[in-house]
């Protein structure tokens, strides 16, 4: 049975002749300052204290030294979402697990800040392989009370980003064939919300530049930022023909999925979906893509996009945990995979599409 253990009590019967001899390692990637954590750690007790019940009553607690307070914070800190200041690395731990470590070193930091005399709204950290978009918005209130009308809308409701090509390439501003955004709970607080915005884009959208926009109603507020940064991608040239309208003509993976370029001759029924495969230098497989990945169209002709998400455990289930699918009137088809977990490049063997194997590496 779990017991709920208050920090005012492991402070009220600590005893004093240990305090000089216990030496804490930090084991996380935070790095809190002394005066964080004894904020943090106050503000814990003035709530112990204003919601205790009245039989539970207890004498004024005197200010303890600053080592008491290090170890009550300590104690405390994965109990907590207080350390809610964590960076870019422990927002994407908590999206892709451990296996965020394959991409520490891609993961930026923009730290890029907009406000007005409602709220601040942040880009905190971007992890792209330029046709995946994956990034940490903040929104803060100036007054550090809830924002009521941000916690009434869904996620998705909140942003809308917007990618635009360098001048060379003016006239020409893509679309996501994908958008989601969720909120990363476990490092809100009252005043301030975090959220995963994810993008698919048809395009390579390195060096291009991007602007997330709050929602109209919530004051219009809106950032930009040039896309860099990107994590290794490896694209093949396929060029095979699956059936008489079908041909895969490239086919791109990266730490953060997959996505594939093809061609319809004539366009008809559902998305076309052939079978894809990973196999690691290890002799592990991983089913990507097959042909049951998006609905059959039941003999009506799918014209724009659609996707399905596999509600599975990402640390545990399939690689891939979504797919969505982009079929253009000019014939062009794209589908993309997108992983739960971050892969190694290197550690990949080849790509099977319909039984022909394509070596990665």
């Amino acid at each position: 049975m779990s017991k709920k253990i208050k920090i005012s009590d492991l402070c009220s019967r600590l005893d004093q002749q240990y305090i000089e001899d216990l030496d804490v390692e930090n084991m996380t990637e935070l790095k809190p300052s002394e005066q964080r954590i004894e904020d943090i750690v106050f503000q814990k007790l003035r709530t112990e204290q204003e919601t205790a019940a009245p039989a539970g009553k207890r004498g004024t607690m005197r200010k303890k030294s600053w080592k008491i307070l290090l170890i009550a914070a300590v104690l405390c800190l994965f109990s907590t979402t207080a350390f809610a200041m964590a960076g870019g690395f422990d927002y994407f731990r908590s999206i892709f697990g451990d296996t965020v470590d394959n991409a520490k070193q891609d993961i930026l930091t923009p730290q890029i800040t907009v406000s007005d005399n409602t709220r601040q709204m942040s880009l905190e950290s971007m992890l792209t392989d330029g046709y995946k978009l994956n990034l940490i918005v903040s929104l803060k209130t100036m007054s550090g009370k809830a924002d009521g009308d941000v916690e009434k809308k869904e996620p998705i409701d909140l942003f809308d980003v917007t990618l635009q090509p360098p001048a060379s390439d003016s006239g020409r501003q893509e679309n996501a064939m994908s958008f989601t955004c969720n909120e990363l709970t476990e490092f809100s607080t009252n005043g301030r919300h975090l959220y995963h915005i994810q993008m698919d884009s048809l395009t390579d959208c390195t060096g291009w530049n991007m602007k997330v926009s709050l929602a109209d109603d919530l004051g219009g507020l809106s950032l930009e930022s040039d896309i860099k940064g990107s994590a290794a991608a490896t694209e093949l040239t396929i060029n095979q023909v699956i059936d008489n309208s079908l041909t895969i003509e490239t086919l791109q993976i990266s730490p953060l999925g997959v996505l594939v370029i093809g061609n319809e001759g004539n366009a008809s029924g559902g998305l076309p979906t052939p079978s894809i495969s990973l196999t690691f230098k290890d002799g592990t497989q991983e089913e990507l893509i097959n042909p049951s990945s998006f609905d059959s169209g039941d003999g009506e002709t799918v014209t724009g996009g659609g996707g399905v998400v596999v509600g599975e455990d990402p640390m545990t289930g399939p690689l891939v945990v979504a797919t969505y699918g982009q079929r253009n009137p000019s014939g062009k088809l794209a589908i993309a995979g997108e992983f739960g977990r971050i892969i190694q490049i290197k550690e990949v063997q080849s790509i099977t599409v319909n039984g022909t194997a394509y070596p990665v590496n």
